[in-house]
């Protein structure tokens, strides 16, 4: 009795796919090849307009006293469906132990080609490209969705004082995961970070690992 991988995928750098999670399923991220990035989010498997809200669950969560814009518990749905789609049960970056209070995630936007030209970087990919290209897996086009709004898992990145953004490299290693379990039957739409050009993914893009995992009697 126990959890049992049921899917075993590793996603190449640089890339954006999507897999389904049945209720109750775990659905588990892991370094692959360490210090690497990847911008998540989730859809109802059953209503695409039901869609993670990271913002909205950063706040929600901070009243709670179980998270807030750098660690998540409960991942919320945008209104109006206000649902909790799914749980982190496991996170050993989360929990603090490296980071402190920052605990090593963030939640807010992807790179998008507008933020790339204005770090005097035209023509390179990003995470919005990747996502439009795990979105077209579901039939969906990326200016039909929510993605503006992201988990950004083991992104080391705060907010100082004046609102500017910092940048450091991430504090998870070959083998830390995390684990979201399915509240509902969810699309776990994702995006390989590709950048290379900051401390983001320690200034090299790499593979990352993905499971399903179910409790088996």
């Amino acid at each position: 009795m126990g959890w049992k991988v049921i899917q075993d995928l590793i996603v190449p750098k640089s890339t954006g796919k999507t897999m389904r999670v049945n209720k109750g399923q775990v659905f588990r991220v892991i370094q692959h090849e360490g210090k690497q990035v990847v911008d998540l989010t989730f859809l109802n498997a059953h209503n695409y307009k039901e869609h993670f809200a990271a913002e909205y669950s950063a706040m929600l969560n901070s009243m709670q006293g179980t998270g807030g814009y750098y660690r998540l518990t409960r991942l919320y749905s945008k209104p109006p469906y206000e649902n909790v789609m799914a749980t982190v049960v496991d996170d050993k970056i989360g929990g603090g132990a490296r980071g402190g209070e920052r605990a090593g995630h963030f939640m807010m936007c992807h790179c998008s080609n507008r933020l790339l030209e204005h770090l005097g970087l035209p023509g390179t990919r990003t995470c919005s490209d990747n996502f439009a290209d795990a979105f077209r897996e579901i039939g969906l086009k990326q200016e039909d969705t929510y993605d503006e709004t992201i988990f950004n898992v083991w992104m080391n990145s705060w907010l100082d004082e004046d609102g500017g953004m910092n940048f450091a490299r991430p504090l998870a290693e070959t083998g830390d995961y995390i684990d979201f379990l399915a509240e509902m039957d969810v699309i776990a739409v994702f995006s390989v970070c590709p950048d290379e050009t900051s401390p983001c993914n320690d200034f090299k893009a790499k593979a990352l690992r993905f499971q399903i995992l179910e409790w088996k009697e």
